[in-house]
């Protein structure tokens, strides 16, 4: 009964890329532009999976868990060369939605929005859940029933949450101040509902080599066909990262992944003024019990002019041998404005 709890626990972490107050800087195309400075980029994470089994051949066991979080964010270049990234908002609802109990016939959703309308919460969960019941019909036909907690937005410090991305591309002095508070608090949900330090946590994956060398000297138009990243181990972001979503797997659970791993890394030029780097690696390598990486993907669009960073994305399968499991998913952005949207 003890290894069925502890897997059970380990399916929330292999659900594990697809994802107030304000700061009045521009951003660097803003600068260029002239216009008038609004969120440049976008910061988002989703993690999804879930496991069907039975207890002891008996019992049923269904557990899901999605949770997801978007904050969309000015930047604007330093003297050093690097670009700092300040909140400007939310551009819609961060979510958890998960399954109750061993069986999963209750469904609960925490959802927190920075605007406080209940109006624009109700209509968000409304198309959650209608989504929810089609691409998942094997947890929905079992949940019978449906709880909601709705939660507002704290941002502590003029920067709630910010950081730096520096000319190698290492993301640096991260600062995370929001918080989703239960509507009826001092009451209590029983739940972690930690996204956004999950979303500020996730930031640490994207500090992985993906030139090819330490010091590589030349621009982005200049980069070799292919090349090898470095050896990752993961261990410890994953491990950080379990403790976020679920105390119980906190508690109990303790990732480590066997041995290292590389990305094997491509670059080809897209259109006129871009370059598009991608990484893959298929591992299998184990990281709990039967758990294994199964997949990683890296991808990086840089213009190839000046290098300014245009996205940013990685994304990870965790799976068992018979399919248990999920994936994350973390993407940085940039936002194009809607006038521009032709270019």
């Amino acid at each position: 009964m003890r290894r069925v709890r502890l897997v059970l626990m380990f399916c929330l972490l292999c659900a594990a890329a697809r994802p107030a107050g304000k700061v009045p800087d521009q951003d660097p195309e803003g600068s260029r532009s002239g216009k008038a400075a609004m969120p440049a980029y976008r910061l988002e994470f989703a993690i999804r999976g879930g496991a069907i089994s039975r207890v002891l051949l008996l019992f049923p066991l269904r557990i899901f868990y999605e949770a997801s979080a978007a904050v969309d964010l000015r930047a604007f270049r330093q003297e050093d060369g690097s670009t700092c990234f300040a909140y400007a908002g939310l551009p819609r609802p961060a979510y958890v939605l998960r399954t109750l109990g061993f069986g999963g016939k209750t469904l609960a959703l925490l959802v927190v929005d920075d605007d406080g309308r209940d109006a624009g919460s109700e209509v968000f969960s409304g198309e959650l859940l209608a989504r929810w019941r089609k691409q998942a019909p094997e947890f929905a036909a079992k949940a019978a029933r449906f709880k909601k907690f709705p939660h507002r937005l704290q941002a502590t410090g003029p920067q709630p949450f910010s950081f730096q991305r520096d000319v190698s591309g290492a993301y640096r002095e991260i600062v995370q101040g929001l918080e989703p508070i239960y509507r009826y608090h001092p009451a209590r949900t029983g739940c972690y509902f930690n996204v956004f330090p999950m979303l500020a946590h996730l930031l640490k994956l994207l500090n992985q080599r993906f030139m090819p060398g330490p010091a590589y000297p030349g621009p982005p138009a200049a980069l070799p066909a292919e090349w090898s990243g470095e050896e990752l181990d993961l261990s410890a972001d994953l491990d950080r990262l379990a403790g976020l979503m679920e105390k119980i797997v906190r508690a109990h659970v303790t990732v480590e992944q066997r041995h290292p791993f590389r990305l094997r890394f491509h670059a080809a030029a897209v259109g006129d003024d871009e370059v598009e780097i991608c990484g893959e690696a298929f591992p299998e390598v184990p990281i709990w019990k039967g758990f294994m990486i199964r997949e990683v993907f890296r991808r990086l669009r840089l213009r190839r002019s000046d290098g300014v960073l245009l996205s940013d994305e990685i994304w990870l399968g965790l799976r068992s041998k018979n399919g248990q499991g999920g994936f994350g998913r973390l993407r940085l952005e940039r936002i194009v404005p809607k006038e521009d949207s032709h270019e």
